[in-house]
């Protein structure tokens, strides 16, 4: 990687400007002048990434090797000043990204503070701590993506018709184990982005912070001369700067809202006014009269008769001297005055969550399945809640449904995969707002898949007590990488899993264990039906329990008859069976018809013949549809098919 340093003055300071997708350092020069501003002390570093240029959308370097880079042009930068002559180093450090820069410029903030207990690593991010973490004084961030794109969030028919197809592309691309575009990275829900939220989340509320600051101070201090009265630096101040008509980010990414508390948060959002996503950069430095124009309008921003600085900008056309000079006042002022020019958590948005509730004690995901719409997960929900009551322990519950999901595209691996970016974006807006709880995990057919993918892809992602019910996970799934290993002292992902294993499952019996046998395009399986490989071992895991069998079919498991079962292992996490279940009800005592255990034995063929009829189907009704005015009942007929079946 190569980047572009600008020396400016003593060098007291450096600030770090990382573009956006398509773009270069010269686009984020108007971006420069504004942070010189702040000083005449500081010297920009501008980083060449990746994924700049005309080609951007098909770069594949991966995000993780970005963000080490770039700390290693931060570390040359910081060396190169060291061998000035002058005694003198970096004092402050300040991050600066647009767009998809602004998640790698958090990303760095995180990594070169080292990881915390509370949100581990991927293993490419390993090893990145520094001691310059602790001169880091604040971040900006210039129309940033922290939740990620999606096409569900885009706001005309063209950008989300882009970037589903740029979805699917990239998801197939994945599914072939072939280089994936950066870009992807991004997609909300991803690891990328979900892993730096919960870093996030993790480090703002740890010691990390304080300690690297006090170190940094001491290590500068020891240096004597101007460096002897070098004080510690508050905690990080972190800006987003949105534009007002911003069509790609939406202003309520409740991570750093939630995160920071009263009066003393550490985060502002800030408004330009007239600004799109991509104008957001497009700054021009006011002349000295335009200058005291913006100022008064941002200071008569309280005035009941004073006119709004949209309206100044628009009739005088100083919308790129606006945004000039609210960039220099972000990198400039101090977090109380910035908070006098800055938009109010409470007039942000109706979808910006409550302020975070440390009474909570722990949150419980109860997720559904398949072809399902989950009305039966509030009344599990319910039993839990009153399980709780009775041990004085106050539980949330998250019941929300990501829609009717047929088994068509279950099929579809990446489909899937989004399903699990959806459960993992939503936990990431639970821990921030439940920072004191436990989290369990309740989840029936697809949703055992979800969490399952997730635990393995997502290393910040921690659950106390879980329960599948309809398992369609892989029978060789990892537990034993992922349960606590006391022999180690390793803390695990999970610390209790309860699998419900049922006698006439035919759906887990016969489709997902047809899957089961291609392992290299499919990641589920039959675990709702055989069991986990881990626990029919001798010296299985202590604490991976399975309830078998519970007598049914796929949703035996979720009858009223197990609901506090359920809670009780969630609560307490004692398991009804206990692995040996002598006062188990007479049910357990059931074994699996053996038709069924035939059939599920020669699943893989089954799928074959399912998927010759369903192309049968498809065809003859086409050739149905030609005879007459029936092709628009053809494509209704395909539509049902594939999206209801």
């Amino acid at each position: 990687m190569q980047s572009q340093l600008t020396k400016r003055g003593s060098g007291r300071e450096l600030a770090i400007v990382l573009h956006g997708p398509h773009g270069s350092p010269e686009d984020m020069q108007g971006v420069s002048k504004a942070l010189e501003e702040r000083s005449k002390d500081i010297d920009i570093l501008a980083p060449i990434l990746p994924y700049g240029g005309f080609f951007a959308l098909l770069r594949t370097t991966p995000v993780e090797q970005i963000v080490r880079e770039v700390v290693e042009e931060i570390d040359k930068a910081l060396a190169n000043r060291e061998r000035r002559g002058d005694g003198g180093a970096y004092e402050r450090l300040i991050l600066v990204g647009y767009s998809c820069g602004a998640v790698i410029a958090r990303k760095i903030a995180i990594v070169v503070h080292g990881e915390t207990a509370g949100a581990p690593f991927v293993r490419d991010l390993k090893g990145l701590e520094r001691t310059w973490a602790g001169s880091i004084e604040r971040i900006i961030l210039l129309a940033g993506m922290s939740r990620g794109w999606a096409p569900e969030i885009a706001r005309d028919w063209f950008q989300a018709a882009f970037w589903t197809i740029g979805s699917w592309y990239c998801a197939i691309v994945a599914m072939l184990q072939l280089p994936v575009p950066t870009l992807y990275a991004m997609r909300q829900g991803q690891p990328f982005i979900v892993q730096t939220r919960l870093e996030w989340l993790a480090l703002t509320r740890s010691d990390r912070l304080a300690e690297k600051r006090s170190a940094r101070a001491h290590e500068l201090s020891c240096r004597g001369g101007r460096f002897s009265s070098c004080e510690v630096l508050p905690a990080i101040l972190v800006v987003q700067m949105l534009g007002a008509i911003d069509d790609l980010v939406s202003p309520d990414d409740a991570v750093d809202i939630v995160a920071d508390r009263g009066d003393n948060a550490s985060f502002v959002l800030i408004e330009t006014p007239d600004t799109t996503h991509h104008a957001a950069i497009k700054v021009r430095k006011p002349e000295d009269d335009q200058r005291r124009i913006l100022e008064d309008a941002l200071g008569g921003g309280l005035e009941p008769d004073a006119k709004p600085l949209t309206d100044i900008c628009r009739e005088l056309n100083l919308t790129d001297q606006a945004r000039f000079l609210l960039l220099a006042k972000s990198a400039s002022d101090s977090h109380n005055d910035l908070k006098k020019i800055a938009i109010a958590g409470t007039h942000m948005a109706d979808t910006l969550p409550a302020a975070p509730d440390g009474k909570v004690t722990d949150v419980v995901f109860v997720i559904h399945g398949i072809r399902d719409k989950g009305f039966w997960t509030h009344k599990i929900a319910r039993a839990v809640k009153q399980q709780a009551q009775r041990e004085s322990r106050v539980f949330h519950s998250f019941t929300r449904t990501y829609g009717y999901f047929a088994i068509f595209p279950f099929v579809v691996p990446w489909v899937r995969h989004w399903k699990t970016c959806w459960l993992m974006d939503h936990y990431v807006l639970m821990r921030a707002l439940y920072p004191e709880a436990k989290f369990s995990y309740i989840g029936h057919s697809n949703g055992t898949y979800l969490l399952a993918r997730a635990l393995l892809h997502y290393p910040a992602a921690k659950f106390h007590h879980v329960v599948f019910v309809g398992s369609v996970v892989r029978c060789n799934y990892p537990w034993s990488m992922l349960l606590p290993d006391k022999s180690e002292n390793r803390p695990g992902q999970v610390d209790k899993i309860l699998n419900y294993v049922a006698t006439e499952d035919w759906v887990v019996a016969i489709f997902a264990k047809a899957f089961q046998t291609f392992e290299a395009l499919f990641d589920i399986g039959s675990a709702g039906y055989d069991g986990f490989d881990e626990h029919r071992q001798q010296r299985r895991h202590p604490d991976l329990h399975e309830a078998k069998f519970i007598v049914g079919t796929h949703k035996a498991g979720i009858r009223e008859a197990h609901w506090n079962d359920i809670a009780r292992f969630i609560v307490k996490g004692r398991p009804p069976t206990n692995d040996a279940p002598r006062d188990a009800p007479p049910e357990w005592q059931a074994v699996q018809p053996r038709l069924l255990r035939v059939t599920s034995f020669g699943s893989p063929a089954l799928l074959v013949v399912w998927a010759i009829l369903g192309a049968l189907f498809i065809s003859s009704l086409a050739a149905i549809a030609w005879a007459a005015w029936l092709p628009l009942l053809y494509c209704v007929a395909v539509y049902l098919f594939v999206t209801r079946f």
